[in-house]
């Protein structure tokens, strides 16, 4: 691993000189690399005498995300609690500005902290640090030591926390298997493994599936449709409980025989559409196709190998209150106008 010297945790003491708190903010709805480096980061704070809080917009909805801050306690609010002068130092991690979960909030972030290939734009001003790794508790792992801090045995809140950054490098680096990994995830998940909470780890890394997503995907199933290695399918109509389902089809469907990219979608809580990508294809740039299938009205982003998209259906939303029937032939409607638009945005 090249050898950075101390620059990014320069950058790290350069912005955090002379605050006193920190509100610390991730990408709409937390996954665990995500959870993971925010309590990370409030850890590392703390050593260095700053108070802080962690916040979230969206839901924390799918079973192993539900696990950790169950088991793990990291203390998120949600951003609505949000106060702006009660903090003077304010930090992103896991995403860039454009991607934050701030339900529609203005925040100025002094620092972001991000694995992703995509820098922060529109005229962000603070501070950035990004190692081009697998995930972003890598990153912030490698701040710790930079600033020759460790965690303590015997200490329940350090096993916590390291216990969070362990789930978050397994999770975004597939066990360090993915393509992305590097010395970074390595040398954290060597370093912090006998800090852990192995029976946390264990429940946390075996979650079980809720039996409504094992019955929607089997059904699922049956409908997905595969062109030249491409697999489309639709989920329906779901609750935005279970809009994680999504991801998890899309990741099934990409390890089966003949299927290099997978992309499933549903429409969630009636008024928007969202859709997650996995791709085993190096000529597939994820990143690039859930942008365009965010198209205008939408966002999308992603890494190598995996991302999501969504966009609003604005009036032509769903009503919960409709009739089955409507509901049925809505939904044929919009899975038909969607697989054909992906399908025309890949082929392009």
């Amino acid at each position: 691993m090249a050898e950075n010297g101390n620059g990014e945790s320069l950058k790290l003491k350069k912005v955090i000189e002379n605050k006193r708190s920190a509100a610390l903010f991730t990408h709409y709805g937390p996954d665990p690399d995500g959870i993971g480096a925010l309590m990370g980061v409030q850890w590392l704070l703390i050593k260095l005498g700053i108070q802080s809080q962690l916040f979230f917009d969206g839901q924390i909805s799918h079973p192993q995300n539900v696990a950790m801050t169950n088991l793990l306690d990291p203390g998120l609010r949600l951003i609505s609690e949000y106060v702006p002068d009660s903090y003077d130092l304010r930090i992103l991690v896991d995403t860039i500005p454009s991607y934050a979960g701030q339900n529609g909030l203005e925040v100025l972030y002094d620092l972001v902290i991000d694995h992703h290939k995509e820098p922060p734009n529109n005229g962000f001003q603070g501070s950035y640090i990004n190692l081009k790794n697998g995930s972003c508790c890598g990153i912030v792992w490698d701040l710790i030591k930079q600033l020759e801090l460790s965690f303590e045995d015997d200490n329940e809140y350090d096993s916590r926390v390291a216990t969070a950054m362990l789930i978050g490098i397994a999770t975004d680096t597939e066990n360090l298997m993915s393509e992305d990994s590097t010395e970074y995830e390595f040398r954290a998940w060597r370093d912090i493994f006998e800090y852990k909470d192995g029976n946390i780890l264990r429940r946390v890394m075996n979650y079980a599936r809720p039996k409504a997503w094992i019955e929607a995907e089997a059904s699922a199933v049956k409908a997905v449709e595969i062109e030249d290695g491409v697999a489309v399918v639709g989920l329906g109509l779901i609750t935005a409980k279970h809009r994680d389902m999504i991801a998890d089809m899309a990741q099934k469907m990409v390890q089966w025989e003949d299927v290099n990219t997978a992309i499933a979608f549903a429409i969630v809580n009636g008024d928007r559409i969202e859709g997650s990508v996995r791709s085993n294809n190096a000529s597939v740039l994820v990143t690039d196709l859930c942008k365009k299938l965010g198209g205008k009205y939408g966002d999308g982003g992603g890494k190598l190998g995996k991302g999501a998209y969504r966009y609003n259906l604005g009036g032509a939303a769903v009503d919960e209150e409709d009739d089955d029937d409507i509901r049925e032939k809505l939904w044929a409607v919009y899975a038909e106008k969607e697989r054909k638009r992906i399908l025309r945005v890949i082929n392009k």
